[in-house]
């Protein structure tokens, strides 16, 4: 998957990077490189707790998960 990051220095040095699309996902680093690679790690921990909260409820309420396709009216 393809994500939208911000990457900015810091008042104090290095940079930060957050991901527009998981707002939990927010990390610093000493460069730009850095917060690259921690922005990666922090959208991949993001996810897995994402996906394991939904496991637990679908399992608690015993749902059915559906996929459906939205137009994103942004990209038109």
């Amino acid at each position: 998957m393809q994500y939208t990051i911000v990457l900015g220095p810091q008042d104090t040095g290095g940079f930060t990077a957050r991901c527009v699309e998981i707002p939990g996902a927010v990390t610093l680093g000493v460069n730009k490189g850095e917060a690259l690679a921690n922005i990666k790690e922090a959208i991949e921990l993001v996810r897995e707790a994402q996906y394991e909260e939904l496991q637990s409820t679908i399992h608690d309420i015993h749902s059915e998960i559906i996929t459906i396709n939205v137009n994103d009216v942004a990209c038109s």
